[in-house]
């Protein structure tokens, strides 16, 4: 099976790395900094990994007889967690060319992390109570990020919700990412990295936790920020969005305005004890709630 980390969207290696997938028949997982690299109803698409203790071991990697890994960056996941059986590291540049050198010989390895989150995130993504699922949430959010707009989240409870249920399209080559969740925790990074997004033209979204940090309130404030696209969601235990109507219009509304605005969502955070009963402790970042 296949292990491709960010550096395969860096090295604009993803059709590199379809090619490979597709030539040798194999399974790909992806860690959160390489959401997209496939659709998520692709055949060889076994989904987002890294974020929790037993990922590594609920796609099935100890069976594996050899793990491919691509792309790699350590602060996502480090070889200790997914070095489960023996690995062979690829430069993501060189994929291309290995298409078909090899093939896939024997039953698919059994997935056991996908529909264990599937069960939590599917039935999420339509659940209408208040506070608001997580999964919901994230949805709304998929569904209300104009094309070509960067959505953004903070490590810990945002972030992991995002990594695990954002609904990412397959990327194009060359394409900008549509989501991303950094690797390391750092105060007011995410607010940046969508700040930096939207002068260039693009809606932005970035989802923190309450409360504001000081970081997120300057670049808000700041003159030279007055008329950029960047909408800053909060999530907390209450907020002005109460359900997901509220939400979603309250990010219309947002969207429309040519200059920096908060939307504030009660959310269930409780919710995330599912993901951690499925896939066991969050090992990312430190942990849901690392030090800045």
């Amino acid at each position: 099976m296949v292990l491709a980390g960010p550096g395969v969207i860096a090295d604009d290696a993803i059709d590199g790395l379809r090619a490979f997938a597709t030539a040798g028949d194999l399974g790909v997982a992806n860690t959160w900094g390489a959401k997209g690299v496939f659709a998520w109803d692709s055949p060889h698409h076994l989904g987002t990994c890294g974020l929790q203790a037993r990922d590594f071991e609920l796609l099935g990697f100890a069976d594996a007889d050899l793990i491919v890994t691509t792309g790699i960056d350590n602060a996502e996941s480090p070889p200790s967690r997914y070095a489960l059986a023996p690995t062979k590291t690829v430069a993501p540049r060189k994929l291309a060319r290995l298409a078909g050198k090899f093939s896939f010989r024997g039953e698919p390895l059994r997935n056991d992390l996908y529909p264990r989150l599937a069960a939590i995130a599917q039935p999420g993504f339509v659940d209408d109570k208040v506070p608001m699922h997580p999964a919901r949430a994230v949805a709304d959010l998929g569904a209300m990020l104009p094309p070509g707009g960067l959505l953004t989240a903070e490590p810990g409870v945002p972030g992991l919700w995002v990594a695990r249920t954002f609904p990412t399209p397959a990327l194009e080559s060359g394409q900008p990412r549509r989501v991303v969740v950094p690797a390391h925790h750092e105060t007011g990074r995410v607010t940046a990295l969508a700040l930096e997004a939207a002068r260039q033209g693009r809606p932005a979204i970035a989802v923190i936790t309450a409360p504001l940090d000081a970081p997120t309130t300057a670049m808000l404030t700041a003159e030279e920020n007055a008329a950029t696209n960047l909408v800053v969601v909060i999530w907390g235990e209450s907020g002005e969005a109460r359900n997901p109507a509220d939400h979603r219009s309250s990010l219309a509304t947002a969207l429309a305005i040519p200059a920096p605005s908060i939307v504030t969502v009660g959310i269930a955070l409780n919710d995330t004890d599912l993901l951690i009963e499925a896939a066991g402790e969050v090992v990312a970042w430190g942990g849901l709630d690392p030090s800045p």
